[in-house]
């Protein structure tokens, strides 16, 4: 219920930025259609890739930025020929230009410009279709951005009916646009009628589900582009299906058997190993032993409800008993163990599905209960926390923020204020770079050294 409360939202909020007007520039238009512009847009699909913005080379205007899995806004502008460029920014805040491309725009028709596959050698694809007024219909165009080029069948089932009851579509190869025909038309109109539908894919020719999605409303009339693509970040592994509209808003639909994941870490500095019991409904508890300091590997398990407790082999801290943790279709999060006050307890973020090639997603987390807030600053070399660009402020214990930075080597100084609003170095580190491509968690927490306190970097 929750993933269609979300969908309907965005839907709506898609549709209100649509009937606005949309956003971008140009002149009107003498003709007699309901979309007197030419309409040009920008999603980003390539799954090991940096944000990318798209702008006109003869003027500079830029036309909006994508990262992974998102779009920019719908630019209305006049119909013509455009020239565009595609850039991303390194850590050196320079412009590195990835490609350019000649569009032609036309009055009433939509121009989505995708990129796909391996960012190292990326491709740019031009999808048009007309805008059309539809009334209690809409149209549904699909296009497969799997790096892999794996083909799919596609299937499409009202009010969520099982598979059985699901009406083939076609074949989606890779980079291929197929317009879903209605199976039950109207006589007024061939366009498929809102409401809700169920999306499943096969491989060719085949029966076997490999992605099911949740049941979707499509409500709204209007024409909506679904692109099959990879995942990425900190899963690494299923099939991904987003929904785009005509706005920067993309829903990203799950596959309803998509599995999870969860790694755990010991930020405590009890001698002996911390006892970590993972459960859910049936009997296959997972059971681990983290020493002090230690990170799990990433453990795999079906989405759902599960609780975890955590004791000491020695008895001498108290326990953490039945933590509930919720883990849904395509997943990751990150479970990190502390000590307060003799007391265990846990604190958990969602991990990023950003591609971390060279934008690189950092959760930063106050393990720190003495005082209400702390302060983390990313200072590169020629910088000071004055002049840093990276910042998480204000992080009170147990609170986590999320930073994206351009890979480069960073220092990293956790402060807090006192009373007088003097600030007070907990701790700081050399020179750290951020290189890999791996999600990173970075921790301040109770230490044995001359602070008291020290900065932890995971990944």
């Amino acid at each position: 219920m929750r993933s269609r409360l979300m969908l309907y939202r965005l839907f709506v909020l898609s549709l209100v930025v649509s009937v606005l007007g949309l956003s971008g520039c140009g002149g009107s238009d003498d003709s007699n259609s309901d979309y007197s512009y030419a309409y040009l847009q920008f999603y980003n699909a390539s799954p090991n890739g940096a944000t990318v913005t798209m702008r006109e080379i003869d003027d500079g205007d830029s036309y909006g930025s994508a990262q992974f899995g998102d779009a920019t806004a719908v630019n209305s502008l006049d119909s013509g020929e455009i020239e565009l460029e595609f850039i991303r920014t390194d850590s050196d805040d320079q412009e590195v230009l990835i490609d350019t491309m000649t569009v032609n725009l036309d009055v009433g028709y939509k121009t989505l410009i995708v990129l796909s596959g391996d960012f190292a050698a990326p491709e740019f694809v031009e999808y048009k279709y007309e805008r059309e007024t539809l009334d209690d219909h809409f149209r549904l165009f699909f296009t497969n951005l799997q790096v892999d080029g794996t083909s799919y069948d596609i299937y499409m089932s009202e009010d969520g009916d099982p598979f059985e009851a699901a009406n083939y579509l076609g074949t989606l190869d890779y980079q291929s646009l197929t317009e879903g025909t209605f199976w039950d038309p109207d006589d007024d109109s061939d366009d498929f009628d809102t409401g809700e539908y169920t999306l499943y894919l096969t491989l060719p020719g085949e029966t076997e589900v490999v992605f099911e999605s949740q049941t979707l409303d499509f409500d709204y009339e209007t024409e909506y582009f679904l692109t099959l693509r990879d995942v990425s970040g900190a899963i690494v592994e299923g099939l991904s299906v987003d929904a785009i509209l005509n706005s920067t808003y993309v829903t990203n639909i799950t596959d309803v058997d998509a599995t999870s994941q969860y790694r755990i870490y010991n930020s405590t500095d009890i001698d002996t190993p911390l006892n970590v019991t993972f459960a859910g409904n049936d009997d296959n508890d997972k059971e681990f032993t983290l020493s002090s300091g230690e990170l799990s590997d990433f453990t795999s398990i079906d989405y759902g409800d599960y609780r975890i407790t955590v004791t000491t082999a020695d008895g001498e801290t108290t326990a953490l008993t039945n933590k509930l943790i919720t883990l849904n279709q395509g997943q990751s999060k990150a479970i990190l163990i502390y000590e307060t006050q003799g007391k265990l307890g846990a604190a958990t973020f969602e991990e990023s599905g950003l591609p971390q090639s060279y934008d690189k997603t950092v959760n930063f987390i106050n393990l720190v209960d003495d005082f209400d807030n702390i302060d983390f600053f990313l200072v590169r070399k020629d910088e000071t926390i004055d002049t840093a660009d990276y910042y998480a402020l204000n992080l009170e214990f147990g609170e986590d923020s999320v930073l994206v930075l351009p890979e480069d080597y960073y220092e990293i100084i956790a402060v807090y204020e006192d009373d007088n609003e003097e600030q007070i170095l907990l701790d700081r580190t050399s020179l750290t770079g951020f290189t890999e491509d791996a999600n990173y968690i970075v921790t301040v927490e109770p230490a044995d050294n001359a602070t008291g306190y020290e900065i932890v970097v995971l990944q």
